[in-house]
């Protein structure tokens, strides 16, 4: 599985493996991430995303509706000190996926987007097409400290 990012007002994306997404939650809901030494900043950035559930190679943008069907939103922690293009391991939190059903309203800017990443890649089922939506805030982190990041519903707890 493959993410394609499109960073906050950009018509460029870049790839990550699924590397990146974070699968452990503890039991008491928490979601946590481990910061590597080398980090002092972490911008924590909203996105929604789609999951790719037929492949395509050169879909053209009024027939992208037709490779997914499910959504949801989620936060990315990426650094200052790392390349844009570069993600972290476990840096991407993800809400559960929603069925979208037969109204595609409002999922232009995916179709788009879907359209552009299919211009260079081919997409598989399984893949998330994402959308920064904003960048919320800086977190400073310094070595020994735990800080705590909320978007939503969702705790992340930042562990230096």
């Amino acid at each position: 599985m493959n993410l394609f990012i499109f960073p906050y007002q950009s018509d460029n994306f870049y790839t990550s493996p699924d590397t990146a997404l974070c699968r452990e939650e503890s039991a008491s809901g928490l979601l946590k991430y481990y910061v590597p030494d080398t980090i002092e900043t972490l911008r924590a950035v909203p996105f929604a995303y789609v999951r790719i559930s037929r492949a395509g190679k050169c879909i053209r943008e009024e027939y992208a509706h037709r490779h997914y069907t499910s959504c949801g939103w989620g936060v990315h922690l990426c650094s200052y000190d790392v390349n844009e293009g570069n993600t972290l391991d476990n840096s991407f939190f993800l809400s559960e996926a929603t069925e979208i059903g037969d109204d595609y309203q409002g999922f232009e800017f995916f179709d788009t987007a879907l359209q552009r990443a299919s211009e260079f890649m081919s997409l598989r089922s399984g893949d998330l097409v994402i959308l920064e939506l904003e960048d919320i805030c800086a977190v400073e982190v310094e070595q020994g400290q735990t800080k705590t990041v909320s978007y939503r519903d969702r705790q992340i707890e930042i562990i230096c």
